[in-house]
């Protein structure tokens, strides 16, 4: 499939129980586009200890992209978006439930600010506090955060905004955007390509937007193993980007 639509791509490993609930979210959140855009998701197992089963999902219209080797999440996007280009991708995590009508604000979002190529969204976690909802900058090693994480999320306003980034655990991306950036870099073990992704993003002139209207679940960080690969993650993308964003957070 290659056209005027949007390719949504999950990486998963292991945790299929929570997948299913994550697909099911999906599914109903492309349902309110499909009148206006085509779509198709792609399913990138990354190394599960048990592989998922590929009858289990092509019965959900899911393409099963399979690795027997664990591959950093950069490759395995660049790489299903390569196998099912279409003109936007959605990255999502496999431990995010999309409210329903947050693809529908997310578009309009995107569609509607002139030189938009990317958008995020806002994410709760299950308490009701703030997971994201949009990406600041501190001074010196603090780097890149969450602004307002773990606040109260009635006590943050629901205004859509423009970031320097957003986090790659929902996130709406133009395909031009894409291929001129060469998509993900993947030199990132696991974290910070994403954010390392808007950053060269707004080089290029493009503007990076965070959709706050309606607030998706985020469980956040329960693949093992996840937090590990954040630490040399965290050390490439300072030795890249040290002193060259603003500090706003």
């Amino acid at each position: 499939m290659s056209g005027n639509g949007v390719t949504a791509i999950v990486v998963s490993k292991d945790l299929e129980g929570l997948l299913r609930f994550c697909l099911d979210a999906l599914q109903r959140a492309l349902s309110k586009i499909t009148s206006t855009m085509p779509h198709e998701v792609v399913l990138v197992d990354n190394a599960s200890g048990v592989p998922y089963l590929d009858d289990l999902y092509v019965a959900r219209g899911v393409v099963l992209l399979r690795f027997d080797t664990p591959q950093s999440f950069a490759r395995v996007n660049n790489l299903a978006a390569a196998r099912r280009p279409n003109d936007l991708y959605l990255l999502l995590n496999n431990d995010v439930l999309l409210e329903e009508d947050a693809l529908v604000c997310m578009l309009r979002l995107l569609n509607r600010e002139p030189g938009a190529g990317i958008c995020g969204s806002r994410l709760i976690f299950p308490d009701g506090t703030i997971q994201h909802c949009g990406v600041v900058f501190g001074p010196d090693k603090e780097g890149p955060y969450h602004c307002w994480r773990g606040r109260p999320a009635e006590l943050v306003p629901p205004a859509n905004g423009e970031y320097q980034a957003v986090t790659g655990a929902c996130m709406l991306a133009r395909r031009l955007v894409w291929e001129e950036l060469g998509g993900l870099d993947q030199s990132y073990p696991f974290g910070l390509e994403d954010i390392d992704f808007c950053l060269r993003a707004r080089q290029r002139g493009w503007r990076v937007m965070c959709c706050n209207e309606v607030a998706s679940l985020h469980f956040e960080s329960l693949t093992p193993g996840r937090v590990e690969l954040d630490i040399p993650s965290r050390r490439r993308f300072m030795e890249r980007w040290g002193g060259r964003y603003t500090v706003d957070g």
